[in-house]
Order: C-alpha cells, then structure tokens, then sequence
C-alpha cells in the first residue's frame, strides 16, 4: 500500500514534479502546485498561502490563479443587491 504522502504530482506552474508533503492544491484551479509548509528547509513555493479572516481558514492559492485571476474563491458567497419593489397607488 502506498503512503498518501509518498505520491508525486507535476506542478502547476513550473512543471517539476512535486511530492504530496511538499504541495498544496490551489482553490481556484484544484491543480498541485510546489509549497514549503516548513521554515527549516530549502524548498521552491510556486504560490502562497494566507488567513481568510472572514472565515478564518487557511486559502490557497497557485502563482498561474494570482497572476491572471482577481477574482474571489469559487467557494465565496456572491452579494446580490436586493431589488426594491414600487408600487402604484389605486385611485
């Protein structure tokens, strides 16, 4: 049985082959993408990752969706202005 950590993907951006434990799945495009979760060691970050502070969660995101997409999370609720009804008066 092979470990969920063990698998390899191709990375989003650059094409390099990237390991489960050191990638991350952007929440645009759902592709793998290179993301060093850790300080310690050298490692490529072909995107980031930041703290929504309206739904307090973690968001990630590829450097292909930062560049070229400004738009909200497919996830993110859309505000819809409300229309106003008018009505006439009956004589």
């Amino acid at each position: 049985m092979v470990s969920e950590y063990a698998q390899t993907f191709t990375c989003v951006v650059c094409g390099d082959e990237v390991s489960a434990a050191l990638s991350a799945e952007c929440h645009w495009c759902d592709g793998r993408y290179h993301l060093n979760p850790r300080n310690d060691i050298e490692a490529k970050d072909c995107g980031r990752v930041w703290i929504d502070e309206q739904y307090m969660a973690l968001r990630f995101a590829c450097d292909n969706c930062l560049a070229g997409q400004r738009r909200a999370p497919r996830e993110r609720p859309t505000r819809v202005r409300a229309r106003t009804r008018r009505y006439r008066r009956r004589a």
